[in-house]
């Protein structure tokens, strides 16, 4: 009787080892303005969700949004761009204002809400972290967002 025990105790212990873990999928891309804008000035474009799950800190220029599985952060970009095709991009497309933003790949639903508001309000496009900055998204496509097929 005690082996019955001890294979029962062994069995349940081989099911817990073999809990899965979900690893999470962070995509990034850039949201560029024609405005000067600042974090703060997005935050107040955002109301599909809570003001309390919008944290903004002025010193860093970085805008946080609580989504369901992580954040969607925005964080001032311009910095990250110095080559001269870069530079000649911004210059021809008007940009002003260059967030870096990142988000899990599992909130992409509420992500695209998030980002229809902006640029609804806000203008601007978001651009895929690749060498010409395709695909592009706008108000007009931002529903496609995410569905790359590398990603």
């Amino acid at each position: 009787m005690a082996n019955k025990k001890n294979q029962k105790i062994k069995n349940t212990s081989k099911k817990i080892s073999g809990v899965k873990k979900t690893t999470k999928k962070i995509l990034e891309y850039y949201y560029m303005t024609p405005e000067d804008t600042t974090a703060k000035d997005i935050s107040l474009n955002i109301t599909v969700l809570p003001e309390e799950k919008i944290e903004v800190w002025p010193q860093l220029d970085l805008l946080e949004v609580v989504m369901d599985n992580d954040s969607l952060i925005f964080q001032n970009g311009q910095e990250c761009f110095m080559d001269p095709l870069d530079l000649e991009y911004i210059k021809d497309h008007q940009v002003k204002s260059i967030y870096q933003i990142s988000f899990e790949q599992g909130d992409i639903d509420l992500v695209r809400k998030v980002m229809r508001e902006v640029l609804e309000k806000k203008g601007g496009m978001v651009c895929s972290d690749t060498d010409d900055f395709e695909p592009l998204y706008t108000c007009e496509n931002i529903g496609q967002l995410g569905a790359e097929p590398d990603r």
